[in-house]
């Protein structure tokens, strides 16, 4: 079965949205960045030190090649920059969580701000975001806007357009 990949934004609820989905759909959940931290022992702001942007999506792409030739039946929830610099076409049906800046801010506590490296210029951070919506836009099959609704109810919206798919193929 093909995989379902999210992507979006850094803090768009790509993860909570996978959790639900993979819960939905009885599919397991990867997400890109944990997968990454977990092989090279240390945290993605460790990561982006030590190797730089360019070295930490040459890592993602590694990834991606191993995901799309070894990977099915899965959640795949991307680290916010993997499809901007990548093609995730591989790897199965894209779906964008297309939710505002503000709402992103809303949604991180400084915690979370302070583990994703590109958040530490807020300014940067939103200009960023303006650049990649045109970029998520046009790689993904689905477009999901998320407005303040629940991670649970998201992936009930997405599970169903799965099973639409489904139903048109056969």
């Amino acid at each position: 079965m093909e995989n379902i990949v999210l992507i979006g934004f850094m803090g768009s609820g790509k993860t909570s949205v996978g959790r639900e989905l993979a819960l939905l759909g009885k599919r397991f959940l990867l997400d890109t960045d944990c997968l990454i931290e977990q092989n090279m022992g240390k945290s993605i702001a460790e990561i982006f030190d030590s190797v730089g942007e360019s070295g930490f999506r040459r890592i993602e792409s590694q990834l991606i090649f191993w995901l799309s030739h070894n990977v099915r039946n899965a959640v795949i929830a991307t680290g916010g920059g993997m499809s901007i610099y990548n093609d995730v076409s591989s790897l199965g049906k894209i779906f964008w969580l297309n939710v505002s800046f503000e709402q992103i801010i809303e949604r991180l506590d400084s915690t979370e701000i302070a583990k994703r490296p590109l958040f530490k210029d807020i300014d940067q951070a939103r200009k960023l975001y303006n650049e990649r919506k045109k970029i998520y836009e046009s790689k993904a099959k689905y477009v999901v806007e998320e407005g303040h609704l629940s991670a649970s109810h998201i992936a009930r919206t997405i599970f169903t357009y799965i099973e639409q798919d489904k139903q048109q193929i056969f």
